[in-house]
């Protein structure tokens, strides 16, 4: 068995995409939604390589991921900075339509992974964590509730609400 045969290169890949999501400190829900990896998989990657480190530099977050919308219309930074992860988005080609069950390719996972740590660099103290921008990603998707669209007066990013 060698480690450079193609036919392991998924498998690589989706420990590199869970390693990335990990470091951006999704959930683990998430991170079994992306890569297929098994809840307990995902523990011992984060506990054989980011907290045997110590400093808890990464935070593993519990509970149920974020699903409401009014975060994102909390204050105009807040609205601002999901319009900022939309342009990303679609500039990057991931606001394509999808179906009900949202599960994307995992080239595209690594594509989000580059957008939100783009996100991240570009603003100085960012209020979108790496789950609200990804139900942020599966909204826009579905563009069901809110989309992003242009300002009529300024043509800039916007996010609006459909309803």
């Amino acid at each position: 068995m060698r480690i450079t045969d193609s036919r392991y290169d998924r498998d690589r890949l989706r420990l590199a995409v869970a390693y990335r999501m990990i470091a951006l400190e999704a959930r683990t829900r998430t991170i079994r939604q992306a890569t297929q990896l098994s809840d307990d998989r995902i523990r011992r990657m984060y506990r054989d390589y980011f907290a045997s480190l110590g400093g808890n530099r990464v935070r593993r977050r519990r509970g149920k991921s974020p699903r409401q919308l009014a975060f994102f219309r909390r204050t105009l930074e807040h609205e601002q900075q999901a319009a900022l992860v939309g342009a990303l988005l679609q500039l990057c080609g991931l606001l394509l339509p999808c179906p009900a069950g949202f599960r994307p390719p995992l080239d595209a996972v690594g594509r989000f992974c580059d957008v939100y740590e783009t996100y991240l660099g570009l603003w100085p103290q960012p209020l979108i964590t790496f789950e609200h921008a990804w139900h942020l990603w599966q909204v826009f998707c579905r563009s069901d509730e809110i989309v992003l669209s242009n300002c009529p007066d300024c043509a800039s990013a916007w996010v609006q609400d459909t309803l």
